[in-house]
């Protein structure tokens, strides 16, 4: 059994020696070329600043308004004994108006360059040749108008609202009183709106259509809500045809005069050390939110400054830090709600060393 083995490999080592021997006489002209010529589509940030999304390849994003010059590129890589020119296909979708691809390039891809002039997302399918070479890619590319997309604003300088968690906070509306909340885009255009979630306060309504200068929630609140708040969201387009959207809050408080509620010790306030954390809050009742409060005379002890703890629609109601000087100082503070009421209240604190 042995020796049949040994014979059987004799013979295979000999047919391999042999078939080497063919190889060697047939000359290098036989041989294949390494690397095996190819041609590849790439999607990189260094090759054309794409960004590959499963199998298709988004191309930097354009704009419709000046300038609204475009610069994109099918990049492209060879290897092996490619030709020196590719040429390139659109086989599927459609490139953004106003844009044009060069039908073939010698250097490292093909320029896609142009004026957009329609917004949207585009996708198209790139087919490359070279030769009996093929490769192909699907690319996308989304056009805006230029800037920032128009959008509802939330902030005390255009509508007296603050940001919180997503909401816009609006001022407060009061029972038996005129109201109007603002409600302005970005871009200053007209447009739609509607309530798609939550309601407004009972008494107040907002119209389904607006000019420039945004919409307005008006009317008179007749109830108070839940904690006494309204919440509701608002969807719908601008003359541009963006998307809008916001989520909005109301608070409905009674009728009351604003005023300055005392801590339990008075307007004599718990007295503090040098050198040690103080915090003491300010109270208020009635009134319209969103309230500030200010030093309108005297001096705070050196060391504490007035800081806010209970949102921006409470605005530096705390007076905190650490003391660093003692002595007995008095001050004035002054309450202003939304609407512009007024009111003040000095208050002493004895700062102990």
């Amino acid at each position: 059994m042995r020796q049949r083995t040994k014979t059987a490999l004799t013979l295979a080592a000999m047919l391999t020696t042999a078939a080497g021997l063919a190889v060697a006489a047939a000359g290098p002209a036989a041989a294949k070329p390494y690397p095996p010529p190819s041609i590849h589509l790439l999607c990189t940030a260094a090759a054309n600043d794409g960004t590959l999304e499963g199998s298709v390849c988004v191309l930097p994003p354009g704009v419709t308004t000046a300038p609204n010059n475009y610069s994109g590129t099918i990049a492209v890589s060879k290897a092996g004994s490619a030709g020196a020119t590719v040429t390139f296909a659109l086989t599927a979708g459609s490139l953004p108006s106003g844009l044009t691809m060069a039908a073939q390039s010698a250097g490292s891809g093909a320029a896609i360059t142009g004026n957009p002039t329609k917004a949207g997302t585009f996708n198209f399918t790139v087919k490359a040749t070279d030769g009996g070479l093929t490769a192909a890619m699907a690319y996308q590319i989304t056009v805006t108008v230029q800037g920032p997309p128009d959008q509802l604003l939330c902030d005390p300088a255009d509508n007296g609202g603050f940001l919180i968690s997503g909401t816009c906070v609006l001022p407060d509306a009061e029972i038996g009183h005129a109201y109007q909340g603002h409600l302005v885009t970005s871009h200053q255009a007209s447009g739609t709106l509607s309530i798609v979630s939550g309601a407004l306060p009972s008494g107040l309504t907002l119209p389904a259509t607006f000019g420039t200068s945004g919409d307005i929630v008006s009317g008179t609140a007749t109830q108070q809500g839940i904690e006494p708040s309204y919440a509701f969201t608002v969807q719908g387009t601008d003359s541009q045809g963006q998307p809008l959207y916001q989520a909005y809050q109301i608070t409905v408080d009674l009728n009351e005069p604003l005023t300055i509620v005392l801590p339990g010790s008075g307007s004599t306030l718990e007295p503090g050390n040098v050198g040690q954390a103080y915090a003491q809050n300010f109270f208020l009742s009635g009134g319209a939110g969103p309230y500030t409060w200010a030093v309108a005379a005297g001096q705070l002890p050196p060391g504490l400054t007035l800081q806010s703890t209970a949102g921006p629609t409470d605005a530096d109601n705390q007076l905190a830090g650490t003391a660093t000087t003692a002595g007995t100082f008095k001050f004035t503070m002054r309450l202003t709600d939304y609407v512009g009421q007024q009111v003040t209240q000095q208050f002493s604190l004895t700062i102990q060393s």
